[in-house]
Order: structure tokens, then C-alpha cells, then sequence
């Protein structure tokens, strides 16, 4: 057994240099590759730079349209705010100037049961000054 372990030590001691130089090639084979892998991918990225560089123009010339669309949905926002409310506002001033009509007619109707005609002359009187200040409004604006 101690003859086999010599034999063994001996083949040992003479292959573990050949196989180190064979390790060492198949090292500075993969090392020349990595280097040339790296060499291409640093072409590669050099080759981007120019394309890169074209996409942040595009991107600079597309911001001001972006920009514009901006503004004008934040002016849209602000003239549908301001037709709402004037929309409330008007409903409003309708509101009370029915219940004032409403008011006037019913005094009108308690005070002269009868008298019709009377009624009628004031009602006419009242659409005359309404038509009046609808006219001046027109002509201010």
C-alpha cells in the first residue's frame, strides 16, 4: 500500500505542473475574451452617446407642445369653473326674481279681486322695465 501512495505521490508531483500551465492558458484565454467583450461593449455605448443625445432633443422639442397642452387644460379648468358658477349665480337671480313676480301677482290678485284689467296694465308695465333693463345690459355689453 505504501508502494501504491509513493506511485501516486510520484505521478502527482509530476502532473500538478502541467496541469497548472494548462489552467493558467485556459485563465488567460477567458481574460483575452472579457477583455474583448469589454472593448465592444465600450464601442457599443460609444455608438449610443450620438442617439442618445438625438432622443434628449426630441424630448426637448416635444416638452413645449407638452407645456401648452398644460395650460390650456388648466384654462379649460378655469372657464368651466367660472360657467358654473355663473350658471348658479343666474338660476339664482331667477330664482328670487320668479318668487318676487310670484309675490307681486298674488299682492296684486288680493288687493283687486276683480279688477282684471288694472292687473293686466301693471303686469304690462312691469315686462316694459324688465325689456328696458335687458336692453341696457345688452347694449353695455
Amino acid at each position: 500500500m505504501d508502494a501504491l501512495l509513493l506511485a501516486l505521490g510520484n505521478v502527482a508531483s509530476q502532473l500538478l505542473p502541467i496541469i497548472g500551465a494548462v489552467a493558467l492558458v485556459f485563465l488567460c484565454i477567458v481574460l483575452n475574451k472579457l477583455v474583448k467583450l469589454l472593448e465592444s461593449l465600450t464601442k457599443t455605448v460609444d455608438s449610443l452617446d450620438p442617439t442618445l443625445k438625438k432622443v434628449d432633443l426630441s424630448i426637448d422639442k416635444v416638452q413645449a407642445p407638452l407645456d401648452t397642452v398644460v395650460k390650456l387644460s388648466h384654462s379649460f379648468d378655469d372657464v368651466s369653473s367660472k360657467t358654473s358658477s355663473g350658471l348658479e349665480k343666474a338660476s339664482s337671480t331667477i330664482s328670487e326674481n320668479v318668487d318676487k313676480l310670484k309675490a307681486f301677482v298674488n299682492d296684486k290678485m288680493a288687493k283687486t279681486k276683480h279688477n282684471y284689467s288694472e292687473i293686466v296694465d301693471d303686469a304690462v308695465e312691469v315686462a316694459h322695465n324688465v325689456e328696458e333693463k335687458v336692453e341696457e345690459a345688452v347694449n353695455d355689453k
